[in-house]
């Protein structure tokens, strides 16, 4: 955490436990990656959703070389990635106390380009397995050409932070006779059935296909540790 990762707003829900940071990263599926694209009278400011993968303390995005976004980050442009996961709505007797429980990690720097072969192979590997976990065994490896024709960032965790509501309502206590149902109404990835390409049909659904799951405690694409037995 810096200073600029501060939270100025509701301190109280600052989390600064780094295994919780990267459990969040670990389940969320979308990054929204934001930065000040242009110079000048023509600046303004960009967000855009991007797949990302944690690999230890770093993050990689990528995508495409004609990617504005991405040749202006790797061009040493400040971004700002955020990463949420949205685990109920909160429901309460008035209009101003609904809310919403969250896990939010924002983490801010310079991201740099990947650029060794090795390594860029490997990263891409792991943005698919972050996606799906294991995926990256059952498929062909990438060829050359769509590997150099990827661009891939990796950004440092050094300077994150999170933040998260995971409590109950909180009414005035004027409006706790109030009539109104109050409560939570929970909120997590639905997981339908998987649907094969017409090549596939008849096949077995592979298991990290057919037992494809997001949420707390789940493998979530991380390397199993052979040390942990719980």
């Amino acid at each position: 955490m810096s200073e600029r990762t501060e939270l100025q707003r509701k301190p109280a829900r600052a989390v600064t436990d780094s295994d919780a940071i990267h459990a969040i990263l670990d389940e969320g599926l979308v990054a929204h990656v934001g930065l000040i694209s242009d110079t000048g009278d023509t600046a303004h400011p960009v967000v855009i959703p991007m797949l990302y993968a944690r690999d230890g303390n770093v993050m990689y995005l990528h995508g495409s070389p004609a990617s504005r976004l991405l040749r202006m980050a790797k061009g040493g442009a400040e971004v700002c990635v955020t990463v949420t996961l949205l685990d109920a709505l909160v429901l309460a007797r008035s209009g101003l106390h609904h809310s919403m429980n969250y896990r939010s990690v924002v983490v801010m720097g310079t991201a740099i380009e990947v650029s060794d072969y090795g390594e860029k192979v490997a990263a891409l590997d792991r943005l698919v397995d972050h996606t799906i976990p294991g995926r990256s065994a059952q498929i062909r490896a990438a060829h050359e050409a769509e590997v150099k024709g990827t661009t891939v960032l990796v950004l440092s965790l050094d300077e994150c932070s999170m933040k998260a509501r995971t409590t109950g309502v909180v009414d005035d206590p004027d409006d706790l006779d109030d009539p109104a149902w109050a409560g939570l109404i929970p909120v997590g990835v639905a997981v339908g059935e998987p649907q094969p390409d017409e090549g596939s049909i008849g096949e077995t659904v592979p298991g990290h296909v057919a037992f494809w799951s997001r949420g707390p405690g789940q493998l979530n694409g991380r390397p199993v540790d052979p040390e942990r037995t719980n």
